[in-house]
This record gives C-alpha cells, sequence and structure tokens, in this order.
C-alpha cells in the first residue's frame, strides 16, 4: 500500500523515471520528459511545447493524447507556482484550489467564492479548464 502512494506521489512530481523516458512522439523521438522540460522552462501552450520539441508536427497521430499531457502538466504548473490566474481580483491557483476543496462543485461555485473570471472576463476559458481538472480529480 505505501509503495503504491510513493509511486503516485513520484509520477505527480514527475520522478518516475520509466514514465519520463517513454516516447509520446515517435516521428521526433519526443519523450514525456521532453514535454515537462519545456513546461518547466516556459513554455505557456501546447504550441510553444511543439515548437521547442516537434511533438505533433509529424504524421499528426500523437496530437490528441500529447496536447492532454501537456495541457494536464501547464495546469500542474500554474497550481504548483501559484500563479494568478485572474488579474483583475489577482486571483491565484491556490485560490481556486480552496474553493474546490471547499465543497465548490462548478465554475460558477468557484466564480462566487473568488470572483476568478467576473471582471474583463478574459480568464474564464483558462479558468474553467482549471476548474474542471480540479474537479476531475
Amino acid at each position: 500500500m505505501i509503495k503504491s502512494i510513493i509511486s503516485i506521489i513520484k509520477k505527480l512530481k514527475g520522478e518516475d523515471k520509466m514514465e519520463n523516458n517513454k516516447v509520446v512522439c515517435g516521428c521526433y523521438n519526443v519523450t514525456v520528459q521532453d514535454l515537462n522540460n519545456a513546461v518547466k522552462n516556459g513554455a505557456k501552450s501546447y504550441k510553444e511545447v511543439q515548437a521547442i520539441t516537434k511533438v505533433g508536427t509529424g504524421c499528426g497521430a500523437c496530437l490528441v493524447s500529447t496536447e492532454a499531457l501537456v495541457n494536464e502538466m501547464l495546469i500542474r504548473k500554474k497550481i504548483d507556482d501559484n500563479e494568478i490566474v485572474c488579474g483583475c481580483f489577482k486571483v491565484t491557483a491556490q485560490d481556486i484550489v480552496k474553493a474546490v476543496k471547499n465543497g465548490a462543485k462548478s465554475f460558477e461555485e468557484v466564480q462566487a467564492a473568488t470572483k476568478v473570471g467576473t471582471g474583463c472576463g478574459r480568464c474564464v476559458v483558462g479558468n474553467m479548464q482549471l476548474v474542471d481538472y480540479l474537479l476531475k480529480k
């Protein structure tokens, strides 16, 4: 039991070497670690990760799966770095995590608790994705 918990934690932290070495794009031999590195080094979108690694730019067979993987990495980075995700009200990713932990079950409930996305509205789509990710966990 404890070993499986440790393995889950390591995987979430990117410490699972076998998983990190897994090739996710055969055309350019791109690994999970390559994607992680691109995100850690400042890539803010799948297109930016593509520009750095060439993932998904060959035959395209890995496009859907690698885009989902990169988007999850980007969301986890926002949470880990506690980024401001709503400039109008200075809402951080951890504010949204806290709202979900406190029982918010939808984006609208998170909005009510944090005011995220109720100013200019430019952050709504990204924060809907963040809330969706947290609710599925």
